[in-house]
This record gives C-alpha cells, structure tokens and sequence, in this order.
C-alpha cells in the first residue's frame, strides 16, 4: 500500500512498483496462451469448417431448389444430422433466415446474391468465424480445471459488431446450465427449439425430424462423426457451390 496522497506522483510511484510484476504476469499468461495456441489451432480450425459446411449447403440448397421455405428447413435439419453428424442449434437458427427469406439477418443479407461478389468462399469463410466466435465463448463459460468452479461467465455482451449482435438477437439466450464437475455446458434458448422448428417446418415434417433429437439420434450421430468426413464434405460442396454460382451466371436451371 502507498502511504502518499492521491496525486500524479503517487500515479508514477505505483507503475514503478508494480510494472515488472505486472509485465512478468503478462509474459507467463502470453507464453501459456501461445503453446496452447499450437495445441488449440487445430481444433479451432476445425470448429469453423462445420460452420463453414453449414452455411454452403443452406446457400446450395437455396440455389438448387425451388421448393417451399419448409422443406428446404427440413433438408437442411436433415443435412445435419446424415451428413454432417453434428446438430448446432444456434447455427441453425441463424442459417434458417436464409431459407426462410427473413432477411432479419446481417448475415443472411450479407450472402444475399453471394453468386455475383468477387470472392464468394472467402465471403463464406468469414462467416463461419463470425459464427465460431459465439460458440468459443460458450465453451469459455465453464472452464475451470477445478470441479465445481467456472472461470467467468459473461452476462451482458456490448457490441458494435452488426454481425454478432444479429447472431445475438436471433438466438437470444434465457440461461446456460454449467455441468458442476467438467467444462459442458448447454445454452437454453428464448424460444423452445420445439415450438420454434415445427413453425418452421410445419407440424408433419416436425414429426419426421423428431428422432434426430432423441437419445439415439443423438448416439447415431456421435458414433458417425469425423472431422476427415466433414473436411471432404466441405470441399465437395464448394466445388457444387461454384458450379452452381457458373450456371447461374450463365442463365442455366
């Protein structure tokens, strides 16, 4: 504690006491979080090509068929569970403005006419990070190595970024439940994932779709995932997507 009075100089005497221990911290802290950075890179990677691969099968689908809103909704739940293996539901919610045509969305607006900008992919890529950010900061929520005890929680997010705080406001959390003793963690939602899907699906194609939500869907789906399936998915569906956005162009159905 400093004895002096609250001055510029008590200002100058505080950063010379507690500048190296502070530049110290800072150096340990960077060291930790650049070696788990080689450790993390991959999987963060990872991460974004599933938002990737969600977001190019939407635009393919919204491309590639002339169906209802419904049944391009339910190609896509459907997507997710054969295909990819994974269901996320925020990126879900976000994705079904697209074929819904809300136009509520940064995002759905920003891949509005993806065809005619001059880099779609790259378009696309960043996106999907926009996407990860959200989920990253799901899983920092819980990450306390010691049972029972999370690192923070963030209740209150400001934002400038239109992106993230469309991504906020369309999939709007009521509460997170923290698993006490490992990192899991589950967002609860404002709407229930019931009422909200079967508004957009209907209520006979709800019953189809119903299994993938249960315990076995949810076991089918686990036993199936691969990240080398999901990488040769993604590469597939860019080349359809560029094939698509070429006839397109070219007046082709």
């Amino acid at each position: 504690m400093i004895q002096q009075p609250l001055d510029a100089h008590w200002g100058r005497t505080f950063r010379a006491r507690y500048r190296q221990e502070a530049e110290a911290h800072a150096d340990r802290f960077l060291m930790e979080f650049y070696r788990d950075m080689d450790y993390t890179g991959q999987h963060i990677e990872d991460q974004v090509d599933l938002m990737e691969a969600m977001l190019i099968r939407t635009k393919i689908i919204e491309y590639s068929s002339q169906k209802s809103s419904q049944a391009k909704m339910t190609a896509l739940v459907q997507f997710m569970h054969e295909e990819m293996s994974t269901l996320m539901l925020r990126e879900l919610i976000v994705c079904a403005d697209i074929p819904c045509q809300g136009g509520r969305s940064q995002l759905s607006q920003k891949l509005n006419a993806l065809h005619d900008k001059p880099a779609p992919l790259a378009v696309l890529r960043n996106c999907a990070w926009d996407l990860h950010l959200l989920r990253s900061m799901d899983r920092m929520s819980n990450t306390s190595s010691q049972a029972g005890l999370g690192e923070f929680y963030v209740a209150n997010l400001i934002t400038f970024d239109r992106d993230l705080a469309d991504t906020l406001r369309l999939a709007e959390l009521r509460a997170y439940a923290l698993h006490r003793s490992s990192p899991m963690y589950f967002p609860v939602y404002n709407e229930s994932l019931d009422s909200w899907l079967k508004a957009r699906v209907g209520e006979k194609r709800m019953s189809q779709l119903g299994e993938f939500f249960m315990e076995d869907g949810i076991n089918q789906r686990a036993r199936r995932r691969s990240h080398s399936h999901i990488r040769a998915l993604l590469e597939e569906d860019r080349r359809t997507l560029i094939d698509l956005f070429a006839r397109k162009k070219s007046g082709q159905t």
